[in-house]
Formats: structure tokens, C-alpha cells, sequence
């Protein structure tokens, strides 16, 4: 039987996401199939800067409201974020990597669901300037040599109606350019790595067109280097009359800017939430396998256009997608290509057996 990354490495690397909390108990099958790894959130924003805040209470919110902001008892903590670190669980993956010859993707440098909410708010411009030129000089710091850096991760709007760039912090700081500005303190400080714009929904159509504009924005100012598409998909993908020539036409139209792509959080839920599933059923399941079959099938159709396959997770055991709640309910899903075990899936034959 082949590992992953022998039945892949004439196309492209292959990696996982890991999480320092289960990586010891996922440590074989890792070495054995993955040649790249990314820290799940560990080397993230709040990752790293564990601010001891009191966080606002979200609960019993209405649609568009917003909690009260919390109280800044001491600004110079947030302007300077290095007086309040904790690397040990993203270190433990670096080091992890580094001592089994597994190259490290660095995610993410800024991201608008990873940071201390309510407080870069209130900041001024020049102090959340401050704080993310520190934050980027201690990722730097202390996991050097990533070869790559996700820098702003999902910065297009999803909806038709909003501006192309999603609103946050660093744009409502920084304003429409943010994004030059981010990327150029990244250059700045990973000059050896290659830069990567990171986003979802990248084959809905109005939602890859904004992801083209961002990225065309950057490749003119020689700051980006590749497009991350995440590739969070469902098995209901089987039942779109397009949805695998929509997948295609969007890496034709990303591979046109001349850029290479990395596929960077894949997985293959079994619940589709728009279709309001009520269960998780053996059918789905059944489907995971036939879904990752046909869209290996075309990574494999674009063999030196795609650099990296990153599959969220390594075993279904500890996959993110199993922190969401079915009808009130927690269920078990199996979007991965190990079981709880970390014994290969039935997809995890059909990817490799081709």
C-alpha cells in the first residue's frame, strides 16, 4: 500500500493540519503520509498571544447586533503583543516538523477570526500598526524558515452586495489598501517565503471573481506568490450538474494569473448546512470517497499549477468539522481520509489507488 505522499510525489506535496493536543497520537500516520504540515490555530494571531481579556458575552445577540466592547485596562499590551506570548503548542509542531524533514506552512499572519475581538477596535491606526509589525516580527522570530505564509486569510466579501474586501479591523484601520500594506510588512519579514492569499467559497463564481481581484491587486505590486483555495467542500458537490467543470474553470481562471495554487484546508463534510440536512446519513458517508476520487482526479489534472493538497485534519477523530451541531445535536462527521483510529478510509484508497 502507498503512503500519500509516495502516490503523490510526482504531482504535488501533501499535507495536514495538526493541532498540538493530538499530534503525539496522530505522530506515525503523519510521518508515514504527509511531507508538509499547518498548525490548525496554534501559530495564529490569538494563537500565540493568548491575551488574558474578558471576552463579550455573544449569547442571546439578534441578527446585526454587536456586544458592548470590552474595557482596555492597559493599551500597551494590545500596541505590543510580544509582552504576552505563548509559542509552546505551535513550537511543539515546528519542532515537530523539523526533526522528521516535513516542510512547515505558516498560518495565519492576520485574520479577522483570530484576534483579541473588541479591542483592535479601539485602537488607533498607528497602534494597530504597532501591534502587527510586532506580531509579524515574533512569527518571524520564532518559526523561521516556513516555506510559506498564508498573510491575510479570507479577506474577500462573501455576499453580492458588499464591497469586495471584507470588512475588519486592519481595513476600517488601514483603509481599502490594507491588504497592500499587510503584505509588504510580510515580504518585509518572510523574505524567503512564498506569500499566499488564502480564501473560501473560491469556486462560487462572484466570490472568485473578487479573489481574482485581490490577487491581481497584489501581483502587480510583486507581493503575492500564491492562491490558497481552501476547498472546504460537501458531498452534496455530487449532486450540482456543475459543480466539478465549476471547480475546473475556477483553477483555469486562477492559473491564468500565472501563479501557483495550493489547495490548503480540504475536507468533504457530510452535511450540507443551505440544504438543512436532518441527519448524517450512510449515504453521504458512502459519497465522502467518490468526492475526494473526482477532485484528486483533477489536482492530478493540474500537476505543475498545483504546488500542495493540505487536508484539514488528519483523522476524522479530531476533525473541526465535529465542533458543529446537527438540529441541537452533535454528530460524528468523517470528512478525512483516516478513521478515529488512523486507519485509511475507503477514500483514502480511492485518492491513492489510480
Amino acid at each position: 500500500m502507498k503512503t500519500l505522499k509516495e502516490a503523490y510525489k510526482d504531482y504535488f506535496t501533501v499535507g495536514a493540519a495538526v493541532a498540538a493536543h493530538w499530534l503525539d497520537e496522530a505522530s506515525e500516520c503523519v510521518k508515514q503520509n504527509f511531507s508538509t504540515l499547518t498548525a490548525e490555530n496554534e501559530m495564529k494571531y490569538m494563537g500565540v498571544h493568548n491575551h488574558s481579556y474578558k471576552r463579550p458575552d455573544f449569547r442571546g445577540l439578534k441578527p446585526g447586533e454587536r456586544p458592548e466592547p470590552p474595557e482596555i485596562t492597559s493599551r500597551e499590551r494590545f500596541v505590543h503583543p510580544s509582552l504576552e506570548t505563548d509559542a509552546a503548542p505551535g513550537l511543539k509542531i515546528y519542532n515537530f516538523a523539523r526533526s522528521n524533514g516535513i516542510l512547515m506552512r505558516g498560518h495565519t499572519l492576520s485574520w479577522h477570526g483570530s484576534y483579541p475581538w473588541g479591542i483592535f477596535e479601539q485602537l488607533t491606526p498607528e497602534e494597530l500598526e504597532a501591534n502587527t509589525i510586532e506580531h509579524y516580527e515574533f512569527v518571524s522570530r520564532t518559526f523561521p524558515g516556513c516555506y510559506c505564509w498564508d498573510v491575510v486569510n479570507e479577506a474577500a466579501s462573501d455576499k453580492r452586495e458588499d464591497f469586495y474586501l471584507r470588512r475588519t479591523p486592519y481595513r476600517d484601520k488601514f483603509g481599502d489598501d490594507y491588504l497592500i500594506k499587510l503584505y509588504r510588512l510580510a515580504r518585509k519579514y518572510f523574505p524567503d517565503a512564498k506569500l499566499c492569499c488564502n480564501d473560501y467559497n473560491e469556486f462560487v463564481p462572484h466570490k472568485r471573481d473578487r479573489i481574482l481581484r485581490i490577487v491581481n491587486e497584489l501581483k502587480a505590486e510583486g507581493l503575492v506568490d500564491v492562491i490558497g483555495c481552501q476547498c472546504h467542500v460537501n458531498v452534496h458537490l455530487l449532486d450540482k450538474k456543475d459543480g466539478f467543470d465549476e471547480i475546473k474553470r475556477s483553477y483555469d481562471l486562477y492559473a491564468e494569473t500565472g501563479l501557483k495554487l495550493h489547495i490548503t484546508e480540504m475536507d468533504v463534510n457530510c452535511v450540507d448546512w443551505e440544504r438543512r440536512d436532518e441527519e448524517i446519513t450512510p449515504e453521504a458517508v458512502k459519497n465522502v470517497a467518490e468526492v475526494y476520487s473526482r477532485l484528486f482526479e483533477i489536482f492530478r489534472q493540474y500537476k505543475g499549477v498545483i504546488e500542495n493538497v493540505t487536508l484539514w485534519g488528519v483523522s476524522n477523530k479530531h476533525s473541526w468539522l465535529n465542533s458543529f451541531k446537527l438540529r441541537g445535536r452533535t454528530v460524528k462527521n468523517q470528512p478525512l481520509l483516516f478513521d478515529d483510529d488512523y486507519q485509511p478510509t475507503e477514500a483514502f484508497y480511492r485518492v491513492t489507488e489510480f
